[in-house]
């Protein structure tokens, strides 16, 4: 049951990713009616301008704000020794960073809950912290960080579920995930807790494991792609049953036409979508390809379903980030 307003409860929560989500997590949590949240978060690129000055939330839903977390900080390393209540990851999950947290010294009563995207990315986590709940958010929110600490929230579409990763049978365990998720909600950010998470997680990737796959190895937004070949159509379609087809061979229960009408029913009548890794790929930087790709492709492998277009895309991919990671190193042509 959650705390009255007049009777606040105390948490602290630790978040690990000073980004736009990770900025506006901070807000949300931070102004929640049902408990007084101190917030620590860790920021890399902004840390001085937030350490200094919070973050400037402006926002479609919320109006604007300044969120000055309860303290700033550049390594994980710096709070060793203090307790918290929830630890909340938002950080990309690239290729080549090493897992956050991997040495960060918890009690093993605290939950780890990662709001990021794609598939596979609990296991490291369960490995590096066998005895702690490891938690799932899945979150339909847009927002960027146009300037060091200005998060930019945009789009009426706000909302997140949020469900334990294994061990769902514990109760104290499904009280701390339901808390939390009201936390959320009670900051006018929808957010339930599920019993359900894989279907979610695998239910979202059919988009972010589509569009936002062929749109970044096209450089296309995607509209342009959809308007390049009347093939482009079709190998979306191809990619989500391709998901589909992973997740109910691993147990999740997806049925492949909703997934496909769910997925590209909106997006072929929307305006053009500049997806994420297509952002980042732009930019030349690295892209979310484990995580929306690679793992997809492994977890089929593993239970023998065969999966080309996705196996295509990743290498395809896979080049590009190898290029974003190594370009200023690499020769020039012969002429």
């Amino acid at each position: 049951m959650m705390e009255s307003a007049t009777n606040k409860k105390s948490l602290k929560i630790f978040i690990f990713g000073g980004g736009s989500l990770g900025g506006l997590y901070s807000h949300l949590l931070s102004t929640s009616e049902f408990a007084d949240v101190q917030i620590t978060i860790a920021c890399r690129g902004n840390y001085d301008i937030v350490s200094q000055s919070g973050f400037k939330i402006t926002t479609n839903n919320w109006g604007n704000h300044i969120c000055r977390p309860h303290r700033v900080i550049r390594d994980p390393h710096e709070i060793q020794g203090e307790s918290y209540d929830y630890v909340i990851v938002t950080t990309k999950v690239l290729p080549q960073a090493s897992l956050p947290l991997a040495r960060f010294p918890l009690q093993s009563d605290v939950p780890i809950v990662l709001i990021q995207n794609g598939v596979g990315i609990e296991k490291p986590y369960r490995e590096a912290f066998p005895a702690n709940p490891i938690a799932s958010g899945v979150a339909y929110i847009t927002a960027s960080q146009p300037s060091p600490g200005h998060i930019l929230q945009y789009g009426a579409i706000a909302t997140m579920t949020i469900g334990l990763y294994d061990r769902a049978d514990n109760p104290t365990d499904r009280s701390k995930i339901q808390y939390l998720a009201a936390l959320f909600d009670a900051s006018g950010f929808p957010c339930a807790a599920t019993d359900e998470i894989h279907v979610e997680r695998w239910g979202k990737l059919g988009w972010n494991g589509s569009w936002n796959v062929v749109c970044a190895a096209t450089n296309l937004d995607t509209q342009s792609f959809l308007a390049s070949s009347p093939q482009a159509v079709e190998l979306v379609e191809k990619i989500i049953r391709e998901v589909a087809k992973t997740a109910n061979a691993v147990g999740v229960k997806i049925d492949a036409d909703t997934l496909v009408e769910e997925r590209m029913g909106w997006t072929l009548k929307a305006p053009p979508i500049v997806p994420s890794m297509l952002q980042d790929a732009r930019k030349g930087f690295q892209m979310e390809l484990e995580a929306y790709c690679g793992n997809v492709w492994r977890i089929a492998e593993s239970v023998g379903v065969e999966v080309p277009c996705i196996k295509s895309m990743y290498t395809i991919l896979a080049t590009m980030n190898w290029r974003f990671m190594n370009a200023p190193k690499t020769a020039t042509a012969n002429m």
